[in-house]
């Protein structure tokens, strides 16, 4: 018998969670509560398991619950801070003791993932140089974490000024034109990431994705004619699927999105935008096109609305995911979305959460199964905005944003979204997720280069928000 389980045994008539994690030195509230909740349900605790149950149920649903947890997220994050991810940081030219956020040594089945996943790119290499146009980017970038942690011992961030530094704690370079804090730009300089982004752009889009002038036009034409009732639906997809039997695999895809909008979008714009509820964001007005470019059954990939967990995510809840399919079951996760409706004034706190979920699970993603690449995209209303998370160089994951453009809120609004603006972003940003995001070639040298994700992130956030405050990024298309 473990020693936790045989000490629960022992106090069982006086035992909470909260004197568990105390008695064990647990920091990590999911861990806490999915162990102690594994024990008070075995067969040791059969005679107590439903007043001990209700007991933690009740316990659960407390504004005490909430405010004990945040209380030791932020010690084990003072401690992480104070001693190990300070040092891996600090010293990016010498060699650095292994970084570990591993916060006790009980293990249970539910968390061996995890486990594994966190020792796993635990990395005491320092950064490898990373020189471009002169200037070290990697050590940019440790210097850059370094005042990010020095800042943190003291301070709260605000996340809609701070999504960069608070990214650069989980080892995250963002990476988006004319949107980056003002210490970002101190450090990196303006110059420095304008062309890097341009540079790293060049490396994962194809910028020849195109669709002829003849197909475009035909397209166009098509949609229009439907809108203006010179043409009928059903001879309007005849005709898309003739059209489609000319065009490469990519282009095809967007002309049988479009299809599917063209059957499923109102006439004209719903007048009050109070009426939609996210549900019908997506399904109606976003996934005919989405699910038609990330989504292949025949490859066994599909985007789902489903708002689960996955492994990858832990307790997040994305609203989108694509999928892989293992069989006859969800597998390894290549994207995800997040989809907020658009309000009177933009919701730069909410949406600067959302964006910090995503980056979050796109690099969990990465390392957790293997990948080059992981495709996410964020919706503010009707705008949609894509990004790409790579393990670019060696203790550096590169997030990007790769295209934003406004989506159609009605047949009418559905023939000026075809123009070749549109469709060149949507085929550039549809080539590079079957392109990258798949399992990288070398394995051993991929494993190298990864590094943790901040385990308390959120801690370091402060709870209020303003809308008047500056935000470094730009919601809007």
């Amino acid at each position: 018998m473990s020693a936790d389980v045989q000490w629960c045994l022992n106090n069982k008539d006086t035992i909470t969670l909260k004197s568990f994690a105390e008695n064990f030195g647990l920091l990590e509230r999911q861990y806490a509560v999915s162990r102690y909740t594994s024990i008070i349900n075995s067969p040791h605790l059969a005679a107590d398991q439903e007043r001990l149950q209700s007991e933690l149920d009740l316990l659960k649903k407390s504004e005490e619950f909430k405010l004990y947890w945040m209380e030791r997220t932020r010690k084990r994050t003072r401690l992480d801070v104070d001693t190990e991810y300070d040092t891996t940081i600090s010293t990016p030219t010498t060699s650095a003791p292994s970084t570990s956020y591993h916060t006790t040594a009980i293990s249970t089945a539910n968390d061996t993932t995890k486990t594994t996943i966190i020792g796993d790119v635990e990395n005491p290499t320092p950064l490898i140089p990373w020189i471009f146009k002169g200037v070290n980017v990697a050590e940019l970038f440790a210097k850059f974490q370094k005042t990010v942690q020095q800042i943190s011992t003291g301070h709260l961030f605000f996340i809609e000024s701070s999504v960069h530094e608070l990214l650069a704690l989980s080892n995250i370079f963002l990476l988006c034109p004319d949107q980056y804090s003002p210490l970002c730009i101190n450090i990196f300089t303006e110059d420095v990431l304008s062309d890097l982004n341009k540079e790293l752009l060049t490396e994962c889009m194809d910028f020849n994705q195109d669709m002829n002038d003849d197909a475009c036009m035909k397209l166009s034409r098509i949609i229009n004619n439907v809108e203006s009732k010179r043409l009928s639906k059903d001879d309007a997809e005849i005709d898309l699927l003739m059209l489609g039997k000319s065009l490469n695999p990519f282009e095809r895809s967007l002309v049988w999105g479009i299809k599917a909008g063209m059957r499923k979008l109102p006439l004209m714009p719903i007048k009050t935008k109070k009426s939609l509820g996210e549900c019908e964001l997506f399904t109606m007005y976003f996934d005919p096109i989405l699910s038609a470019l990330f989504s292949d059954p025949d490859k066994n990939v599909l985007l789902r609305w489903s708002n689960v967990t996955s492994d990858e995510s832990g307790e997040m809840r994305p609203d989108a995911t694509i999928s892989e399919i293992c069989q006859r079951d969800f597998g390894p996760s290549r994207g995800y979305g997040e989809v907020k409706l658009a309000r009177p004034t933009t919701d730069n706190h909410a949406l600067c959460h959302d964006f910090l979920r995503l980056a979050t699970l796109a690099k969990d993603t990465i390392d957790m199964n293997k990948l080059q690449a992981a495709l996410t995209f964020q919706i503010n209303g009707f705008n949609i905005i894509f990004y790409l998370s790579r393990l670019r160089h060696d203790g550096i994951y590169i997030m990007q944003e790769i295209g934003r453009l406004a989506f159609p809120r009605s047949l009418e609004e559905l023939a000026s979204f075809v123009n070749l603006k549109n469709i060149r972003t949507l085929l550039m940003v549809t080539e590079a997720f079957w392109r990258l995001c798949q399992p990288v070639n070398d394995e051993e040298l991929w494993k190298t280069k990864r590094r943790p994700t901040y385990p308390a992130i959120y801690s370091l956030i402060h709870a209020t928000k303003d809308r008047r405050r500056f935000c470094a990024l730009q919601f809007e298309c």
